[in-house]
């Protein structure tokens, strides 16, 4: 049942274990015991609570380094923070007190919760069916996370839309920007998590449900190219308001494989062609090196954070699309992050003009994880292959 994504990257088999070591290490160092004794994994730094989207990553890249009873533990924790009227939770703290809005409780992001948090729920349990194969979980759970998914706010055509007059929070990796209209990120990961949600009802023989799904999934991929820019050969990351080139969407919509096999080659080139607009030691811009958000909901300085810090996260996503133009220039960047790490440690995000941001970052570490795979043919970076 595992999702068909771009393949990993080949990288030599010592670089693979460093980079599970790291896995190991920093989810050792953001696993917390909640007040009723359920292990939670934080994203490390000064975040006090366990968020959905990071933890998802870290199951989803890194899962079978936690143990699967915590992970189920973990979800539950989650899902009980879950609103009246189905809004998933943004985070829950070791307390079991869920916050819906990004941003700090006492400043939120914008009065609606982020466009992201039911589609990181369906894929985290996705992703647990996915380590231990019991439908069971996702059976016990599924109205939980229907009832998630309705909640998002979405336009005729299925694409995730936010009104410019209440601006909030979109995809949380950008909870600091306010991506007005249609946006392309949330709108991903919504079509995502149908048909993670359509291959696990048809995996417990839920055809109508399935089918259902699958629709609704259909309906957004149909709509997709609203935010494509033929110029560029890149998405947009929204339709209204912040309608600029999303680095970090464009190649996530190639390694879901949402994206056409030769759009995905499009994007691969756009990276390896001139990888100073956007990638610095193996970390990856939102937007091209120049470019700034077009609107904030909370002040954030140029070349800091999400409005032009350099990020993790996407890395092994952006080496996956660049295998598919040039599979040695895709390594490098992996290469480079590496040794980053090797010197640095690992962060949330850098920047030349600042200081690095949360140290010992989890999700930085799993994603990339999850994008490469050992490689017996290669030796290390400047050795000659097998």
């Amino acid at each position: 049942m595992m999702p068909k994504h771009l393949p990993q990257v080949g990288i030599s088999p010592d670089e693979y274990e460093f980079i599970e070591q790291t896995c190991q290490e920093v989810l050792a160092g953001v696993r917390h015991i909640a007040q009723d004794g359920t292990a939670l994994y934080f994203p490390g730094g000064g975040y006090d609570a366990c968020w959905t989207r990071d933890f998802c990553y870290m199951v989803e890249g890194a899962g079978r380094l936690i143990p699967s009873e915590e992970i189920l533990a973990c979800i539950d924790f989650l899902l009980r923070g879950q609103r009246d009227d189905g809004a998933m939770p943004d985070r829950v703290e070791s307390d079991g007190k869920a916050i819906y809005m990004a941003g700090p409780e006492d400043a939120p992001l914008g009065e609606d919760p982020p466009t992201d948090n039911a589609q990181f729920m369906v894929k985290l349990v996705a992703a647990y069916v996915d380590l231990t194969d019991e439908y069971a979980a996702f059976l016990q759970r599924r109205e939980q996370l229907y009832d998630g998914m309705e909640q998002v706010p979405r336009g005729k055509d299925g694409l995730v839309e936010v009104d410019r007059n209440y601006p909030h929070s979109t995809y949380g990796f950008t909870d600091g920007i306010a991506k007005t209209g249609k946006v392309l990120f949330s709108s991903l990961l919504y079509w995502e998590a149908c048909r993670r949600l359509a291959e696990l009802c048809a995996g417990c023989e839920y055809h109508d449900e399935a089918h259902d799904w699958y629709e609704q999934a259909e309906l957004l991929k149909r709509s997709l190219d609203q935010f494509y820019d033929h110029q560029y050969g890149l998405y947009r990351a929204a339709s209204d308001q912040c309608r600029q080139l999303d680095l970090w969407g464009s190649s996530y919509a190639c390694v879901v494989r949402l994206a056409s096999k030769s759009r995905a080659r499009q994007v691969g080139e756009f990276f390896c062609s001139a990888p100073e607009v956007s990638i610095w030691h193996g970390h990856i811009r939102h937007l091209p090196v120049g470019e700034y958000w077009e609107r904030l909901l909370t002040e954030i300085e140029l070349d800091t954070y999400q409005n032009g810090a350099f990020w993790a996260v996407p890395s092994g996503w952006v080496a996956q699309v660049m295998a598919t133009y040039d599979e040695a220039a895709a390594r490098d960047v992996i290469y480079d992050l590496l040794e980053f790490w090797r010197v640095e440690g690992v962060y949330e995000c850098i920047s030349p003009y600042a200081p690095p941001q949360v140290e010992g970052y989890p999700a930085s570490a799993t994603c990339v994880l999850g994008a490469v795979r050992p490689d017996k043919n290669l030796g290390a970076r400047n050795a000659p292959s097998a």
